[in-house]
This record gives C-alpha cells, structure tokens and sequence, in this order.
C-alpha cells in the first residue's frame, strides 16, 4: 500500500482488508476458512481477498477433473510459499501452464495482488489488465480485476480513473457493491466531490448497517455534511455576510 499519495485519505487498505476478510470467512466452509485466516493477512489486500477464496473453495471442492485439480493444486502451493518473490514465480508458472483452466484464469488476479503487494505496480496492471480480458463484463472475477487496477490507481493518485472504477463496481449486484461504494465515497471525499462522497457514504450504511466501520463512516457523513454548510461555501450568505461596497 502506497504511502506518499494516499496520506491524504487514509484509513484504507487495513482497515478496508479487515472487514472483507471478516465478511468473506464467515460465510465459508471451515476448511477454506483455515486455509484463508492462516495466509491472508499476510500476503493480500482489498477485494482480491475475495478471489482468493473463491480460487481455493473451486479449486478444492468443486473442480472434477484432472486438469483443474492439477492447476488448484498447483495454486495452493503457490500461496503457500512464504517469500514473496517465489510466491511470484509460483503464481506466474501456474498461469503459464494452466492458462487453459478456471484456476489458471483466477491466478492471474492473485498474481495481480501479491505483485501490488511487493511493489510491483507496472507487473500488476498487465495482470490484472489481462485478467478482465478472461472474464466476462458480467461476472464477479472481471470486476475484481477492475478493483485490483482502482487501487493502483488510487496509489498512484489517479483518483478520476479510480473513481470511475469504483462507481461502476459499486452499482453491480456481485456482492462487494458495498465494499466498492465505500471506496468510491472515500475518493470522492478525497477529490472533492463531497455530494457524490456523502450518497456513497450512506448507500454503505444501507448495505451495511451492522458494519464494524460504522463509527468511521457516520464521522465521515457528519464531516462532510459540516463542510457543505459552512458559510463561505454558501454564495447567498457570504454575499450577506460581506455586502458590496457602495459606489
């Protein structure tokens, strides 16, 4: 996670990464839930988490045939390697060798993570980049590429481009919309459209309003709100507040 550019509209990554995890494991079978709480914390971030675990419940529960089992096997121990380089190259031979597969195709997205994770942000586009292009406009796993290429963009400080890929994120009905609508509100807030941030703000309320996050989110509303009403950004009561001089 960036650190110059992204100051300014912190808190993100952690926190954000800790809700998703929190939502995604509760809601999975005990046997991926270990595999997830064991390695995630430590090698992923933002919405990726979701394929994460999307990649190992096929991988391990529902794939048939030989070929699938060969490539998730293939991805398991790839996420198991505990340097990040070799996690790299594990994930980047899984990609090649089962380019053909469901869980070649998921790879391309953790590989996407663990390259933004190690700093690789210029490897991480084109994987990312190249996984939408596997995944139909419609589907879960081509949003979760958008999402991956947002964050870079966010860490790079291009909040427009980010923003528009937020949006779009946010108005799908895959399951992360909430998650989406809180960056898009954040980035909003960040960039100055405050109108656009408070109805982001309060659509994640709507999704989720039993959110661990909702102390930092009603803050944020009530900031926001505070920030539209102040007097010098009113023109009628500035103007009354100021009269023109007489000529």
């Amino acid at each position: 996670m960036s650190t110059n550019t992204q100051t300014p509209i912190v808190p993100k990554h952690e926190k954000i990464k800790n809700i998703i995890l929190d939502e995604i494991l509760s809601g999975l079978p005990p046997q991926v839930r270990n595999i997830l709480q064991k390695f995630l914390r430590e090698i992923l971030a933002g919405i990726i988490i979701v394929v994460l675990a999307i990649s190992l419940w096929f991988g391990y529960s529902a794939y048939t045939t030989k070929q699938e089992n060969q490539a998730a096997a293939a991805l398991g121990s790839a996420m198991q390697q505990p340097d990040p380089a070799k996690m790299i190259s594990a994930l980047e031979k899984v990609v090649h060798k089962h380019s053909n597969t469901k869980t070649g195709k998921h790879a391309l997205l953790l590989l996407g993570a663990v390259q933004r994770d190690s700093g690789k942000v210029e490897s991480a586009k084109k994987s990312f980049n190249r996984a939408k292009q596997e995944f139909s406009e419609d589907s879960f796993l081509y949003y979760s590429a958008l999402m991956g290429l947002a964050y870079l963009q966010e860490d790079e400080a291009k909040l427009d481009e980010a923003r528009r890929a937020y949006k779009t994120s946010s108005k799908t009905q895959l399951g992360f919309e909430a998650i989406a609508a809180l960056d898009f509100a954040r980035v909003s807030s960040a960039s100055k459209h405050n109108d656009e941030a408070l109805e982001a703000y309060n659509k994640y309320l709507f999704l989720k309003p039993q959110s661990s996050q909702l102390d930092f989110v009603h803050h944020q509303i009530m900031k926001l709100s505070s920030e539209n009403k102040r007097p010098e950004e009113n023109p009628a009561l500035e103007k009354k507040k100021n009269p023109p001089l007489p000529d």
